[in-house]
């Protein structure tokens, strides 16, 4: 598979051009875990860099039905506002592939089971509750 490059920013690699969801490792068990997805701009060895909206939430996800505006608190996630960040690759957990179709930049919901996802066609989640299912 040919990697393709971002001429605006340089990038070359397997994940530059795709639509991606990322999860930051968690420094310890009572940190907020932090999601981001969008478009990866460029990636070198020690950093992905991504527009994209970010997602931080604890434990306390799911607190109601509701939809997601940026930088509030609402149903126990907060939605950062979209933008390009520079993720280190030392900070990132685990990448998810979206369809190259993804919609990323719609509204979220979060549901009282603790579900969080995205208004596309797709459904794309963002967190699920240990009990949550999605319908």
């Amino acid at each position: 598979m040919m990697a393709k490059q971002n001429s605006e920013y340089g990038g070359i690699g397997m994940l530059s051009g795709k639509v991606v969801r990322i999860r930051w490792v968690k420094m310890y068990p009572s940190a907020h875990s932090h999601v981001a997805v969008g478009d990866v701009l460029h990636e070198t060895a020690h950093y992905l860099t991504l527009l994209c909206k970010t997602y931080h939430f604890g434990h306390g996800a799911g607190t109601k039905k509701a939809v997601l505006v940026p930088n509030s608190c609402v149903g126990g996630i907060v939605e950062g506002e979209k933008g390009v960040r520079s993720i280190p690759w030392c900070q990132i957990e685990v990448i998810n592939e979206l369809p190259s179709d993804t919609d990323w930049d719609v509204q979220a919901v979060v549901e009282e089971s603790g579900l969080c996802m995205l208004r596309n066609k797709h459904k794309t989640v963002i967190t699920r509750a240990m009990n949550a299912r999605q319908e």
